[in-house]
Order: structure tokens, then C-alpha cells, then sequence
């Protein structure tokens, strides 16, 4: 049976999954198997580890057979392991699979065969099943979000990369993920992607994809949110200097917390509405600067969400503010007399 589907699937097309690793060997084992039990013949299975010192490299030796590529050296943290893998990798579909995460059965023949389907898919999306470590329970189960526009999609940005593989040669021309993040790489790979691409060719299904564990050492757990939304704040405020944002709202999105290790080169942004992207930023931060009786950029904010006829704006505010603009004047003017 085994023989016949491993022939069968010999034609399709090739997928890599890295899987970067230090120190996760009472994970690592239940990973790899979950790949390379997937009985999917052109599969490329690449393992970076950054010089492991627990038994991560004695269980690794146990399956090399089966695993196309792996090194144990000292290296630079996740995202540069993730690189090294990339720029050696030679799959048309790719995604990485952290060392304490596993695939579902049958998970890449089900991406393969929706590829075979849609040939102009640079992205697909499956359900990620998260789990806590100790007590087996289910944490949630979810996909990748994808709005009605890429500047949507971003500033309401629902990140599922265990479940979601992309067109590898897409991913190589963005230069792979950026190094200089520890935790919202993937984000950021993710809105580089859909600012250069679009979402025209995202296929998504109903299949679950991965297995994410969360446990006391795993980065979500261990080091909580507030460095996942520091970093994904920078990202925010780089993307709004390169789409020449006022300089007060750059200041005011910099002001919830911004990394200063965090460098980028320039962004290819063909498929962002720079209207819509600015406009959730004006509706987010008008009535903080109304608080702090900062009219002027108030009064920006407004009109700017007024003019955008893709953006929400709350109505109550919009006449709220003008009241008080019209009665700052008469005041002034009484004032002045």
C-alpha cells in the first residue's frame, strides 16, 4: 500500500519543510517523524540546528537516512537557521516546522493535490491546532486570516505560519525571513509578502495542517505577548515612514513601544492601499490626540477617514469633535475681542 501511493505521488510537486532547532530533543523526535512518516515521496527535509547540546543530535543521526540535509553548528538564533535552510532549499512549496511542533497525517499530499489544482497558488492555507504540553488541552484552532484587502489583512493580522505554505521561489525573492526580529518574523515575512504579491492567489482549505505546542519554554509561552507586539509595533511604524505617513502619526503609532535592532531594506509595496493602511491608523490614534487637546491632528484624522470611503469611522466622535472645534472658535474669537 505504502509503495503504491509513494509512486503514485512521484510526479508532484516537490515541498521543503526546515525545521530550525537548539535544545528541543524531547520534541525533535515526534517532529521529524511527523515528517517523514508523511509518505510523500518528493519531499526535500531540511534540519538546521544551532549546535544542540542535549540529545537533539544523537536522535537527528537516528533518522538521517530519511532527512535530505542537516547540520549542527552554532548560528545566529530561529530566523537565521530558517535562512540557511531557505537559500540551500529546492522545493516549489515550503514552509518551516519548528522543533517542538508536528504535521498531521497526510498534510502535504492534501497541499500537493490542491497545488495540482490551483496552479497559480503562491499560498496555502490549513488550520493549526494549539495544544498546551502539560495537560494536552486544547488552546484554540485557527487559520490564517485574509480580509477584503492586503491593508486589511495587515493591520488586523491573523498569524498561522505552522499551517501555511508558500511558493518558495515567492519567498527567496523577498530574501527569505528577516533576521534581525526574535518573535513577529513570520508577520513580517508575511505582510512583505502580501504588500509585493497580493492575496489574489491564497487558497485556503478546512484541513488541519500542524500541531503547535505550546509549553513553559516556548516563546509564547515564556516570554508572553508584550515582545510579539513591540516588534510587530516597529514593523507598523517602518512600514508607515516608507509609505510617508505625517511625521505626527509616525511619532504617535513609535510611542506604544518600538525595538531599536529591528532593520529592513526597502519595501515593494504594489499591492497596499496606502489610503485604507494610513486610514486605520488615523481611526486608531484620533481620539488619543483629541484627549490630549491635540485639535490640528484631530482634525487630520477626521477628514482623513471621511475622504476614505473604504475606512469605518465613529460617527458620535466625527460630530463630537466638530462641536468642540466650533466651540473652541467662538471662544477664541471672544477672546480675541
Amino acid at each position: 500500500m505504502t509503495t503504491n501511493l509513494m509512486c503514485k505521488i512521484d510526479n508532484y510537486p516537490k515541498i521543503t519543510i526546515i525545521t530550525p532547532s537548539y535544545n528541543q530533543g524531547q520534541y525533535i523526535e515526534q517532529t521529524i517523524q511527523s515528517v517523514i512518516n508523511q509518505n510523500y515521496s518528493n519531499l526535500e527535509y531540511i534540519i538546521i540546528d544551532g549546535g544542540s547540546t542535549d540529545n537533539t543530535v544523537e536522535i537527528i543521526k537516528k533518522y538521517e537516512e530519511k532527512i535530505t540535509y542537516w547540520i549542527s553548528e552554532p548560528d545566529q538564533g530561529q530566523s537565521h537557521a530558517i535562512n540557511k535552510g531557505i537559500k540551500i532549499a529546492t522545493g516549489k512549496i515550503f514552509n518551516w516546522l519548528n522543533s517542538d511542533d508536528y504535521l498531521e497525517k497526510n498534510t502535504l499530499l492534501d497541499i500537493a493535490n490542491i497545488y495540482l489544482k490551483n496552479k497559480n497558488a503562491e499560498v496555502i492555507c490549513g488550520y493549526t491546532h494549539c495544544f498546551f504540553h502539560e495537560s494536552g488541552k486544547t488552546s484554540h484552532t485557527y487559520r490564517m486570516g485574509v480580509k477584503n484587502n492586503t491593508a486589511q489583512t495587515i493591520t488586523n493580522v491573523e498569524m498561522n505560519q505552522p499551517g501555511t505554505f508558500y511558493d518558495l521561489e515567492k519567498i527567496k525573492q523577498l530574501g527569505g525571513v528577516n533576521e534581525t526580529l526574535n518573535y513577529v518574523f513570520d508577520d513580517e515575512l508575511w505582510f512583505r509578502f502580501l504588500s509585493k504579491y497580493g492575496q489574489k492567489n491564497i487558497v485556503f482549505t478546512d484541513k488541519i495542517y500542524a500541531h503547535f505546542r505550546l509549553h513553559e519554554t516556548s516563546k509564547s509561552v515564556h516570554d508572553g505577548f508584550i515582545k510579539f507586539i513591540t516588534e510587530r509595533n516597529t514593523v507598523f511604524v517602518e512600514m508607515a515612514k516608507q509609505l510617508n505617513f505625517p511625521d505626527f502619526l509616525i511619532k504617535i503609532i513609535a510611542k506604544e513601544k518600538i525595538v531599536d535592532y529591528y532593520k529592513t531594506g526597502i519595501w515593494d509595496f504594489k499591492y497596499i492601499d496606502k489610503e485604507t493602511f494610513q486610514a486605520w491608523f488615523c481611526n486608531k490614534y484620533q481620539y488619543t490626540f483629541y484627549k490630549n487637546f491635540k485639535y490640528k491632528e484631530t482634525e487630520y484624522c477626521v477628514r482623513y477617514l471621511l475622504r476614505n470611503k473604504k475606512a469605518k469611522f465613529n460617527k458620535k466622535f466625527v460630530s463630537l469633535f466638530f462641536k468642540t472645534i466650533i466651540l473652541n472658535r467662538k471662544l477664541l474669537n471672544k477672546l480675541r475681542k
